[in-house]
């Protein structure tokens, strides 16, 4: 199998080793554009979302190979979105005080001023906050992935041919994976 089968094709089958792989290129390059906008520039954060179709396409035939629509993703990408805002807001105190604490005045200022008041202030803080808040976003972001990526792996393959291919039909070259 290919890269190209991979991360850009969401129809076919796909193993649980071969996703379990895709998965961990797929959450290193993800944390590699966490840290680079918090570090470089907030505005970097846009290119996270060049990594959803390769997401899709990986969880995509990860579910055919269960017998299941590729349209089950979307509650994958609810799960990863609750476990990761609630991880996240747990771990904010723990992991990023400054961080915390930028967010404790900014709620301040939302009960003096208002909304608007606040959000300007949070706007102009953007790239501190990304900055101070770096661990927290990397530490909930693995923990939610590898929760998600753990549910999506255990499942079941689907012994008989469906249709979206045969078991042993794991797409074009599947034994040289990552030669």
């Amino acid at each position: 199998m290919d890269y190209r089968f991979l991360f850009l094709q969401p129809q076919g089958r796909l193993a649980p080793a071969p996703f379990a792989r895709g998965l961990i290129l797929l959450t290193g390059a993800m944390m590699i554009l966490t840290i680079l906008s918090a570090i470089v520039s907030p505005n970097l954060g846009i290119l996270q979302y060049t990594l959803v179709f390769p997401y899709l396409s990986l969880f995509a035939k990860r579910l055919h190979d269960a017998g299941l629509s590729a349209w089950f993703w979307i509650a994958f990408l609810l799960g990863f979105s609750v476990v990761n805002m609630i991880l996240s807001a747990l771990l904010l105190p723990v992991l990023s005080p400054g961080a915390f604490a930028v967010q404790v005045e900014v709620q301040k200022l939302m009960e003096t001023s208002g909304f608007v008041a606040a959000f300007e202030s949070l706007a102009e803080r953007a790239a501190e906050y990304a900055r101070l808040s770096v661990v927290t976003s990397v530490a909930a972001f693995l923990l939610a992935s590898g929760l998600t990526g753990f549910a999506a792996y255990r499942m079941r393959t689907d012994p008989q041919p469906n249709r979206h291919g045969r078991p042993a039909d794991h797409g074009p070259g599947a034994a040289d994976t990552f030669t």
